[in-house]
């Protein structure tokens, strides 16, 4: 069977919930970067009026109000693309000046090289960056960041370099030196470990690159599921235009939904009096208006009822009460549905025409499923009780009545309804005699 492509408005659906989708994981990675950066602030600022902690608490603070302006920009909707690139840009310059000025302690270091900030720290912290770019499902984003921290990480590593006069690397270590010698030479405060930085810088890439496949692969995860749910209601909404909706979605979560079954139900046949001699004085557009503002009307008061519109014949309603969907106390329901029914019509006009009903309803066993060929088919409602319902409702005329209900029916919901019985005659099609029943109150 051939696949069909998504339409224009589909495709524009789908990327409008991954948006969304970015949207709140971009939000859920704000809010944790706020949280994280919070303990460092209070850190810095426990320590008291010393020079270093205020700008530590000065910096830090930035930190997060920059955040708090991209979270509201976010919140607000008027954030752009660009936006996340800027804010992650301006994050990384600042880490880079932190590393440029941050003292290894609170408190200040004294004369200690600042080279040792990348040895007593490492590069853990720059990882939080990735997970807020991972968080908003854009895999650039993700390499961007990656690339921005390694960025900074060197910018800041060579400003501090050049600025000392003295350095040690691992080139220095002789081949095969001593334990006393590699000790000396790894603690020196003048060593800058190039071959650490390169190797950091490494890490950092290889995972920011992982973190961009895995974030595609669950970009392409989060559109294939949107758009599937979008064309689940799609097919649903229109699906449930020739089937009932109920029948829809239970095909469409269950294919064996399909398969034929068989239960006790309660078949309701409504049929509007004297239709063909309206039709006759009718123009066909006139007549059309007429059935689709009935057959819209008897739709919703069946729903109510629980009942499922199986299909519509001419200017009659087929509904089924237990069947696909299950009903307790079924016949109960479908009686009830049939005296909405005739209130409604009492009730209102439809078309501009006034109009009158005859119910017939029976109780008992029905099959159900999908009948057709292999290129098109439809769900229905077949056997004796379904007949029996549409010679039910035909006999109205005979006894001048509106609402006829099969010995079956009565006896199934006569604990909940009061009945009166209307006499016993044979039907078309049948042996024997049928009693019939109609509420006590019709």
């Amino acid at each position: 069977m051939a696949t069909i492509p998504p339409s224009a408005a589909e495709t524009a659906e789908v990327e409008a919930d991954l948006a969304a989708a970015e949207r709140a994981g971009l939000r859920l990675a704000l809010i944790g970067r706020t949280l994280a950066l919070l303990p460092f602030a209070v850190l810095y600022g426990w320590v008291g009026a010393q020079r270093d902690s205020v700008q530590g608490v000065t910096l830090i603070s930035l930190f997060i109000l920059a955040g708090l302006v991209h979270l509201v920009l976010v919140q607000t909707r008027r954030e752009r693309p660009w936006h996340r690139y800027a804010f992650l840009a301006l994050d990384a310059i600042g880490l880079g000046v932190l590393a440029v000025n941050a003292p290894l302690s609170p408190g200040g270091a004294g004369e200690v090289p600042q080279i040792l900030v990348f040895r007593a720290y490492g590069v853990h912290f720059l990882f939080l960056f990735l997970a807020v770019a991972a968080l908003s499902l854009s895999p650039r984003l993700v390499l961007f960041a990656g690339a921005a921290v390694v960025t900074t990480l060197w910018g800041a590593y060579l400003w501090i370099v050049s600025g000392m006069e003295r350095t040690l690397t691992w080139g220095d270590l002789p081949v095969a030196a001593d334990r006393d010698t590699f000790v000396k030479v790894l603690l020196d405060p003048d060593f800058i470990g190039l071959g650490s930085r390169v190797v950091e810088s490494m890490v950092i890439l290889a995972t920011s690159g992982l973190l961009a496949v895995a974030v595609h692969r669950a970009r392409n995860v989060v559109r294939a599921r949107a758009a599937v749910e979008r064309r689940r209601q799609r097919i649903q909404a229109v699906f449930g235009q020739y089937v009932p909706p109920e029948v829809a979605g239970s095909i469409l979560a269950n294919r064996s939904a399909l398969a034929p079954q068989t239960r006790d139900a309660s078949i309701l046949f409504a049929d509007i009096e004297g239709f063909t001699r309206l039709s006759e004085r009718r123009e066909p557009a006139e007549v059309i208006e007429l059935l689709n503002a009935f057959f819209d009307a008897a739709t919703e008061v069946i729903g109510a009822y629980r009942g499922v519109v199986i299909s519509f014949v001419g200017d009659a309603v087929i509904a089924a009460f237990n069947t696909p969907i299950e009903l307790a106390n079924h016949a109960a329901w479908a009686t009830r549905a049939g005296q909405a029914l005739l209130a409604l019509v009492a009730g209102r006009d439809f078309g501009g025409e006034t109009i009158r009903l005859r119910v017939g309803i029976a109780t008992g066993p029905v099959a159900s499923g999908s009948v057709g060929g292999q290129r098109r088919q439809t769900w229905t409602v077949y056997g004796d009780t379904v007949n029996l319902a549409q010679r039910v409702e035909g006999l109205n005329r005979d006894f001048r009545t509106r609402l006829l209900v099969s010995e079956q029916t009565a006896e199934a919901a006569r604990a909940e309804i009061d009945f009166r019985e209307i006499g016993t005659t044979p039907v078309r099609g049948r042996d024997g005699t049928v009693r019939l029943f109609t509420v006590a109150e019709e």
